[in-house]
């Protein structure tokens, strides 16, 4: 949570240290007349001029057991009773939506646990203490039912009131408040109206102790939110945080012609023009709907125009839940996007001419607070996908944007030129920085029938499985039409396949025996095509993809090939068709032996995701890291250390430059004349030449600028002996092995 020493948790902590032994937020079961409310003109809100409110789907994951193990139960909506769940003592929770209670008993009645969203594991609350003080550690969890309390992005906002029964003098709060007091002196209510959100309520300031959990409604007296003692020191709303995607590669919807998942259904998993125009019995629109995998817009006309809903995977019984203004829903679209490191840039000026504009990497609950105002006449995407709102707080029209230019209002959907506030889509788990390369394979075309998905190599699939479309996530493949590996290759890049003729296969019999995932490089793409074997003759250098060499205006003969860096697919005809030869780093002294072929028709580099990494010494068993907080250096010390949370191991690769994720704007460079033992440091990446490295397979990391100098560790026993340097290459010195652990 960011905190230093001697600061005071934030809210986000309270709760989730309260959700650790013996200290979960419980509250007294209150008796029925608990929620009675106050009276009905307290409670109205004035809805004129109130934007739109945007609702979200639930969803909890819940495993059986501590660690995220053991059986896995999926939680849509409301439970009124979970008593029957076999859980261990210790359970795991993972809150993808919403913002959720956890009651001891069935019907949302006795203590109360919140879960925001995020991970969490929990030992019994319930039964966290016997009678005697004693811990019941054995005691298995009981779950007596769940709510889902927050569902939109509507304001959180609470009352307090000087007496009982909503009367006196009142005051009311919209945002956290972590000391309430005055000159010392603690804020009391007799009686509390939570109007929209869940409130978590604090006799202490700072969010100290077990706070009282309050529902929307109405508490009419100190009893009914089970206080004894009227302070009220510090509070805290409940809030949503971003739309998340879990299966982006995994799209699928389910469509109801009437509300309530009634009537008529069918599975989609492409985009639908028109839903009226599909085949069969036509719909005029859609009733309720469940997403069971992807992100998708749906539209109030046909031809994806009209009103914009996102539609997050989740369950919509009807067309209020997913925030529309009416019962049209006619056309939806698969958002097929990469939803990693978002950036966006709002312009006031339209088609980005020179005004004010302002940049995001994260959500901005109102343009305002960034010293931008409201009007928006042009958007760049630099990446991910964002979701722009025309009012604050995330509320009103939605328009979802994805990588590219917007150069007027129109671009995006809108009449009018009001942006007011703006968020990514996120996918869960990309925090954690996982690289995950995945392909699923269907037995009919068009993602049709069934499928089998795989992260691993298989060097044989299912005899019974002929797999005719496919989708491929995260990183490249390669099929072989033969078992281990062998026969012809088709190598596929992230994106969908429906037909084998798009997979690359040169006949609708072709049967995809085997298959495997394209390895991660760390080096800038480089090859060279020779008229002649063994590297003789004319030579070709190539950096970038050719679709006809001869269309270059080279002559397409080749005898022998080097691959110098990166991964390239080599293919016997130009415009990427014909058969396809995946080469790495490689040196081919008989192009016509390897191949058959005396020509290369076109090639491509393969082109890879950012891939996050932890690099290790493999003599020393150390991490190379970054010890200091760079943000505000110029330079920063490179150094080899055990994995601690005061130092960032973290690295990922961009176009030849090795990057920490703690200085995106820095690089990996050698400093000082380039002699042996000249340190390696992070330096503004702006600084010229640029300093490139690769990674060859025996581990050495090779600067590209300094030739023949490899990354090393100092050694002996001064005060820098931790530090990285480079050095000739060695045999006799292993310090210059490294292992590249992905994450």
């Amino acid at each position: 949570n960011g905190q230093g020493p001697g600061d005071h948790p934030g809210p986000e902590m309270a709760v989730l240290e309260a959700l650790s032994p013996g200290c979960v937020p419980l509250v007294a079961e209150e008796p029925e007349s608990t929620m009675s409310l106050c009276p009905a003109d307290v409670l109205q809100e004035d809805k004129e001029g109130f934007e739109k409110i945007n609702t979200r789907p639930g969803k909890i994951v819940l495993f059986s057991e501590a660690g995220f193990a053991g059986q896995k139960r999926e939680i849509w909506g409301d439970v009124p009773d979970a008593t029957s769940w076999e859980l261990s003592h210790t359970i795991s929770i993972r809150v993808i939506r919403g913002g959720w209670v956890m009651y001891e008993k069935p019907r949302f009645h006795g203590r109360k646990c919140v879960l925001a969203e995020g991970d969490v594991e929990i030992d019994n609350p319930w039964t966290a203490y016997g009678q005697n003080g004693q811990p019941h550690g054995s005691r298995p969890f009981r779950i007596g039912s769940f709510k889902r309390v927050v569902r939109d992005y509507r304001t959180p906002e609470i009352s307090l009131f000087a007496e009982e029964n909503g009367e006196g003098e009142r005051l009311k709060f919209t945002n956290s408040a972590e000391d309430t007091r005055t000159r010392g002196q603690a804020l009391t209510a007799a009686s509390i109206i939570v109007h929209s959100g869940l409130w978590l309520v604090y006799s202490k300031p700072f969010f100290d102790d077990d706070p009282y959990v309050l529902e929307p409604g109405g508490y009419p007296n100190l009893k009914a939110w089970g206080a004894k003692d009227p302070s009220i020191c510090s509070m805290h709303p409940i809030r949503l945080g971003c739309p998340v995607v879990e299966r982006p590669g995994e799209p699928q919807v389910l469509i109801y012609e009437a509300a309530g998942f009634q009537g008529r259904s069918f599975t989609i998993s492409r985009d639908i023009y028109d839903l009226k125009r599909l085949p069969g019995p036509a719909l005029p629109t859609v009733g309720s709907l469940h997403v069971l995998g992807g992100c998708w817009v749906g539209y109030e006309k046909e031809g994806f125009r009209g009103h914009q809903y996102l539609l997050e995977e989740g369950e919509y019984q009807d067309w209020r839940q997913w925030g529309g203004y009416n019962k049209e829903l006619v056309s939806l679209r698969l958002i097929r996007t990469d939803f990693s490191d978002p950036a966006l840039v709002l312009f006031e000026a339209m088609d980005f001419e020179e005004g004010p504009s302002v940049e995001l990497s994260e959500a901005l609950p109102d343009t305002q607070l960034a010293g931008y105002g409201t009007i928006t006449q042009s958007i760049h995407v630099l990446s991910g996908v964002w979701v722009a709102y025309e009012g604050t707080n995330f509320s009103g029209e939605q328009y979802i944007l994805e990588k590219g230019v917007y150069r007027n209002c129109e671009d995006w959907g809108a009449t009018d030129c009001h942006i007011a506030s703006a968020q990514p889509i996120l996918q869960v788990g990309e925090h954690n920085l996982h690289f995950v390369s995945k392909i699923l394979l269907f037995s009919e075309p068009d993602f049709l029938g069934d499928h089998v998905a795989f992260e691993e190599d298989q060097d044989t699939l299912p005899a019974a499985f002929i797999p005719r479309s496919c989708r491929v996530r995260g990183g490249s493949w390669i099929l072989f039409d033969g078992q281990a590996f062998a026969g012809e290759q088709h190598v596929l890049s992230e994106g969908e396949y429906p037909t084998l003729s798009a997979m690359g296969c040169l006949s609708s019999s072709t049967a995809i025996r085997s298959l495997k995932k394209v390895p991660v490089f760390f080096s800038e793409p480089s090859i060279f095509l020779h008229g002649l074997e063994c590297f003789e003759g004319k030579e070709i250098e190539l950096n970038n993809e050719v679709r006809s060499l001869q269309a270059e205006g080279f002559n397409n003969h080749v005898l022998s090939v080097r691959v110098k860096g990166g991964i390239w697919v080599l293919c016997e005809h130009g415009d990427f068709r014909g058969r396809q030869w995946l080469l790495d780093c490689t040196e081919i002294t008989n192009w016509l032996t390897y191949s058959g072929l005396q020509h290369v028709g076109s090639l491509y580099p393969i082109r890879q995701r950012r891939i996050y990494f932890r690099i290790r010494s493999r003599e020393l068993e150390l991490y190379l890291s970054v010890p200091d907080d760079v943000e505000d250096m110029k330079a920063g010390r490179v150094v080899v250390s055990s994995l601690s949370e005061q130092s960032s191991s973290i690295w990922y690769y961009v176009d030849g430059l090795i990057k920490n994720q703690v200085a995106p704007n820095m690089s990996l460079q050698v400093i000082g004349p380039a002699g042996k033992g000249a340190k390696a440091v992070l330096w503004s990446e702006t600084r010229m030449p640029r300093q490139t490295w690769s990674v060859d397979s025996q581990g050495r990391i090779h600067s590209q600028m300094f030739e023949d100098m490899i990354l090393d560790i100092k050694g002996g026993r001064s005060y820098d002996r931790d530090h990285a340097i480079v050095w000739d290459m060695a045999e006799e010195r292993p310090t210059q092995l490294w292992d590249i652990e992905v994450l």
